[in-house]
C-alpha cells in the first residue's frame, strides 16, 4: 500500500506540472494503475488534495466591496484602473484545478467497482467541481464546459470556444445534486457532507438567480428556477436541525467569539479551512500599517439597527451625516461593537482601552471582527477560517422568499430574528417589512421593501466575510462601487477630538497642505489627511480616505477579461464585451 500511495502522490505532482492550454494531459496516465481507484485509502489521499483548492483568503473579500475603504490606491473595482492580463493562467483563467478534479472522475468511473465507496468520492470530486465552475461563471460569464480530462489528440476540445451560461450551470446544478445524494450525511466542518452541499447549493442557486433576475441586460433565462433552488436547498439543511446559530447567551460576546475560537464551533460553522493549517495572514490586514490602511465605511455603519430593533436613520430622523464617533454607538446592534473598535474598546490580548489607530486605517471605524491578539500582528493565526455558517443558510432563505413574494412572520422569525435576537436586540422585525429612504436611495434594482430589509441585515451579519461584493454583482448594484465611502465625522480641523467621551483628547485632525502643531498633547493622535484625503464638507464633515474622481461603473465590468494570450492561442475564445478598450 505504501508504494501505491507514493505512486499516486508522484502522479499528481507530475500532472500538476503540465501547465498548458487547458492543462492537456499526457497520453500515459495513472488510469495504468487500476488498482489505485479501488482501495479507500488511496481515493482518501486523492480527494484529500481537493481541501486544498478552498480559498480561505476569500473571507478578505470585503476589501472590494462598499463595506471597507483604502486609502491612496484602492482596488481597480473602485477605481476602474484596470490592468489587462496577458499570460496563459493568469486573471483567473486557469484550469488546473478542473484537470485534476476530471482526472479523478474520469478514473473512478472506470475502476471503482464498489458502487458506494464509487459515488462517495465522486460526490466529493464533483462537490468541488460545481464549485470550481461556478467562480468561473461568476468571473467570466460564458466559459468552455469540460467533463472529462482532455488529451494532446483532443484539438477540436481544446480550442473550443465558450459554451454558454446556461448550459455550464445546469451543469453546476447536476454535480451539487449528485454531491447532495452521495455525501456523508454527518456534518463535519473540515470534510464535505450532504450538509455542505446543500449550504454551497443555496449559495450558488441565489447567486445565479438574482444574477438572472436583476441584470436583464443579459437576457438570461429561467431566473426564478435557481431562485427556488436556493430556497429548497436553504430549507432543506433548515429542517434537517442539523445546524443552530453559536449562542451561549452572551449578546455582547457571542458573535465576536465565534470567530475568536481556535476551533469554530460545530453548531453553527458549516465549512470552515481547519486551525491546524497555521496558514492565514489575517489580523494584519487590519493592524499593519503597510496593508492598504483599510477601514469599514460609514454606510456599512449606518445599517445597524439600535438595540430596540428600530432603524438607525429613522430613529435621527435622517439627520445622520453629523452624529459623533461616541455617539453612533449608543444604544445599537451589539454586532457592531464586535466588529469594529467602539468607545472603551479593549483589544483581545491586551488589558487597556484603545481608539481607532489612524495608522492602520483610514475611515475611523477599524476593524475587530476575527483580528486577533497582537501577537498576531506580523503573522498567521491558528484559529479556523470561516467559508460556511448557518448563518448565510438562514438569510439566502430569507432572500429567496422575500423575492419570490412568499416571505411571511414564520420565515421572519425563524431566519431574520434569530440573528438579531442574538445580538441583543430586544423587539422583533413584523412582516409586511418597513424600510427606509437609506436603502431606497441607495439601492436601484427594486423598492420592496421586504427584499430592502432583509438584505440589509444580510450585510450586517456577513460583514467582513467576503461575500458583499459578490452580493453587490448579483444584484446589479455596481455603482454602489463608485460612490463616496466616508469614514467618522470630524467637526474641524486643527481641534482636539476627544473620541471615546473620557475626557481626554485622542485626535488631531491636520490638512495636507498644513504642518502639525509645535506642542503636541501627550496621548493625541496627530492626523495629517493625504493628497487623496478630504473631509466631505471642506472644513468639515466626515472622513474621505480617496476623494479623486471615479468613473461611472458600467455594465461590462460585471465580468472579467480573458488574458490576451488565451485569445490568441484560441481563435474560438472572445473577449468579453467593453475590455477591448483597456489596453
Amino acid at each position: 500500500m505504501k508504494i501505491k500511495l507514493i505512486i499516486l502522490a508522484i502522479t499528481a505532482t507530475i500532472l500538476s506540472s503540465c501547465e498548458s492550454h487547458f492543462d492537456i494531459y499526457p497520453e500515459t496516465q495513472v488510469a495504468e494503475s487500476p488498482a489505485l481507484f479501488k482501495n479507500e485509502a488511496s481515493l482518501k489521499t486523492f480527494t484529500d488534495g481537493f481541501y486544498n483548492n478552498l480559498d480561505f483568503n476569500a473571507i478578505k473579500d470585503d476589501k472590494n466591496s462598499d463595506n471597507m475603504e483604502h486609502i491612496t490606491t484602492p482596488p481597480a473595482i473602485r477605481t476602474s484602473n484596470y490592468t489587462m492580463p496577458t499570460a496563459l493562467g493568469s486573471g483567473g483563467w486557469s484550469w488546473s484545478e478542473l484537470r485534476n478534479l476530471n482526472y479523478f472522475i474520469q478514473n473512478v468511473n472506470l475502476h471503482t467497482e464498489d458502487v458506494a465507496l464509487k459515488n462517495k468520492n465522486l460526490a466529493v470530486a464533483k462537490f468541488f467541481r460545481a464549485w470550481f465552475y461556478f467562480k468561473k461563471v461568476r468571473a467570466f460569464g460564458d466559459v468552455p464546459w469540460y467533463s472529462e480530462p482532455l488529451k494532446t489528440s483532443d484539438e477540436e476540445l481544446l480550442y473550443k470556444g465558450r459554451d454558454p451560461r446556461t448550459l455550464v450551470m445546469d451543469s453546476v446544478m447536476q454535480d451539487l445534486d449528485f454531491a447532495i445524494a452521495n455525501l456523508a450525511d454527518v456534518p463535519s466542518k473540515n470534510r464535505v457532507s450532504k450538509w455542505t452541499a446543500l449550504a454551497l447549493k443555496s449559495r450558488i442557486a441565489l447567486f445565479e438567480g438574482t444574477f438572472r433576475k436583476y441584470h436583464t441586460e443579459a437576457k438570461l433565462p429561467d431566473a426564478e428556477k435557481f431562485i427556488i433552488a436556493a430556497k429548497d436547498a436553504a430549507k432543506t439543511l433548515i429542517d434537517s436541525k442539523k445546524y443552530n446559530l453559536y449562542n451561549t447567551g452572551k449578546a455582547e460576546s457571542d458573535y465576536a467569539t465565534m470567530f475568536q475560537l481556535a476551533a469554530s464551533p460545530t453548531t453553527e460553522v458549516i465549512l470552515a479551512r481547519s486551525s491546524s493549517q497555521n496558514f492565514i495572514y489575517y489580523t494584519p490586514e487590519f493592524t499593519s500599517t503597510s496593508n492598504g490602511n483599510y477601514g469599514a465605511t460609514h454606510s456599512l455603519i449606518s445599517d445597524y439597527a439600535k438595540i430596540d430593533g428600530s432603524s438607525y436613520y429613522k430613529s435621527n430622523n435622517g439627520n445622520i451625516d453629523q452624529i459623533s464617533y461616541f455617539d453612533e454607538f449608543q444604544n445599537r446592534d451589539l454586532r457592531l461593537k464586535q466588529s469594529v473598535v467602539f468607545p472603551g474598546y479593549i483589544r483581545i490580548g491586551t488589558s487597556n482601552i484603545a481608539v481607532n489607530d489612524f495608522a492602520e486605517n483610514r475611515t475611523g471605524y477599524q476593524v475587530t471582527k476575527r483580528v486577533g491578539a497582537p501577537i498576531e500582528d506580523q503573522g498567521s493565526d491558528n484559529r479556523d477560517a470561516i467559508l460556511i455558517r448557518y448563518a448565510e443558510v438562514l438569510l439566502n432563505y430569507a432572500e429567496a422568499r422575500a423575492i419570490l413574494g412568499e416571505l411571511n412572520q414564520a420565515d421572519l422569525d425563524l431566519t431574520v430574528n434569530s440573528l438579531r435576537s442574538r445580538a441583543g436586540i430586544t423587539q422583533k422585525l413584523t412582516f409586511p417589512l418597513q424600510t427606509d429612504k437609506l436603502q431606497l436611495d441607495r439601492y436601484k434594482r427594486t423598492t420592496d421593501a421586504n427584499v430592502l430589509e432583509i438584505c440589509r441585515e444580510r450585510r450586517v451579519e456577513l460583514a467582513f466575510e467576503g461575500l458583499r461584493k459578490d452580493d453587490l454583482l448579483r444584484w446589479n448594484e455596481g455603482h454602489l462601487f463608485r460612490i463616496e465611502y466616508t469614514g467618522i465625522y470630524i467637526p474641524a480641523f486643527n481641534q482636539l477630538i476627544d473620541l471615546d467621551n473620557d475626557g481626554k483628547p485622542d485626535l488631531y485632525v491636520i490638512k495636507s497642505s498644513d504642518n502639525a502643531p509645535a506642542n503636541k498633547v501627550p496621548g493625541v493622535q496627530y492626523f495629517k489627511l493625504s493628497a487623496v484625503n478630504a473631509l466631505s464638507n471642506g472644513e468639515t464633515g466626515r472622513l474621505m480616505p480617496y476623494k479623486n474622481p471615479k468613473k461611472t461603473f458600467e455594465s461590462w465590468e460585471y465580468l472579467n477579461p480573458i488574458p490576451i494570450e488565451e485569445l490568441t492561442l484560441n481563435k474560438n475564445l472572445k473577449q468579453n464585451e467593453g475590455w477591448e478598450q483597456i489596453k
